[in-house]
């Protein structure tokens, strides 16, 4: 019967797509943990590279900061040269004293500062080899991955007008009917009947619906599970004829 060899084409064209879309969607799964482990190290980078770059603005700060007061030593050292009494010559020791104590504190704080740049500088280092090295092998699989994906959207393409050009030459309600039986069904739609039964779902039919199915005549569906249902031959007769 013409139809059932039209629909077993329309069955197999659309398993294979079918097929297809799932491999389609597992390729970025494989790239999956490569991505993650790639975004994961790429936001500690920029993160690391934030906190050098405010050490950088601190280290600067601090040393302006020290050279500010290095210079108040100088001038206040030069004034001391010109001043007559004992009293402003006291108290302009006692704040050049103050002033180099706060200078000792801002070094102290610089070479803080410094030791935590040094540290940072180097995990920076090391975090842009790695996200470097990571990023190649990121775009190198995305590549393979992308070239893929352009094969497996053509061999769609090329299943998608095969089954529409299949499609066409059926009844449209037959080709709906096809359909939604296809999708609930697992992609098995049409089955062989063997045996006065149903391979799809192994139940019995009757008789009397096993006699039509051999005259080939119309469409037949299984009583049971809805699937379109053909004649393939009775087992027994065909070892028997054998």
């Amino acid at each position: 019967m013409k139809n059932v060899k039209v629909l077993l084409d329309l069955q197999e064209a659309m398993n294979s797509s079918r097929m297809v879309e799932r491999e389609k969607h597992k390729v970025p799964l494989e790239v999956a943990d490569l991505k993650n482990l790639f975004e994961e190290r790429e936001t500690k980078f920029l993160a690391t590279k934030q906190e050098f770059e405010q050490l950088q603005m601190e280290k600067r700060e601090k040393e302006r900061e020290i050279e500010e007061e290095r210079e108040k030593v100088e001038r206040a050292k030069a004034k001391l040269m010109s001043i007559k009494t004992n009293n402003e010559d006291s108290a302009m020791l006692t704040e050049i004293e103050g002033t180099k104590r706060t200078n000792t504190v801002r070094e102290d704080e610089l070479l803080a500062v410094l030791a935590r740049d040094e540290e940072v500088e180097k995990r920076l280092a090391e975090l842009s080899a790695e996200v470097e090295e990571l990023g190649g092998r990121y775009r190198e699989r995305m590549v393979d991955i992308e070239a893929r994906m352009a094969k497996f959207d053509k061999d769609i393409s090329r299943l998608q007008a095969k089954k529409s050009e299949v499609a066409a030459s059926l009844d449209k309600g037959l080709a709906r009917r096809f359909e939604m039986i296809f999708d609930r069904r697992g992609g098995v739609a049409i089955v062989p009947a063997r045996n006065q039964s149903c391979t799809g779902c192994h139940m019995n039919i009757s008789h009397q619906l096993f006699i039509l199915l051999q005259r080939e005549e119309r469409i037949y569906s299984c009583p049971n599970c809805n699937r379109i249902i053909y004649f393939e031959g009775d087992v027994a007769e065909e070892q028997a004829g054998g």
